[in-house]
């Protein structure tokens, strides 16, 4: 009988620390938990830097239409109506 008992006892032991380490609330769950927590704090902060830059664009732009000009030609290749654009590429020696 004593023998019995040790064993539903190491039994329930090991049962309890699965679920202790491994379960849903478990140390491993919660480790990733705290893992993708810091990932995502991490692209929080990203993001905020992206929207200040952004904003400081937006103002820079509404301050000085000629800025938005020069960026509308530079990144898009805009031309106003009229205007020939001459490109050179590199020159081959």
């Amino acid at each position: 009988m004593n023998l019995q008992k040790k064993w539903k006892g190491l039994a329930v032991g090991l049962v309890m620390a699965y679920l202790f380490v491994c379960g849903n609330r478990g140390l491993w769950n919660l480790y990733q938990l705290h893992q993708e927590k810091k990932d995502l704090t991490e692209e929080i902060g990203s993001l905020r830097s992206d929207i200040d830059r952004y904003q400081l664009e937006y103002q820079t732009f509404g301050k000085n239409p000629a800025e938005l000009e020069k960026r509308a030609r530079e990144e898009l290749n805009l031309v106003k109506p009229g205007e020939i654009v001459y490109r050179f590429g590199p020159s081959v020696r």
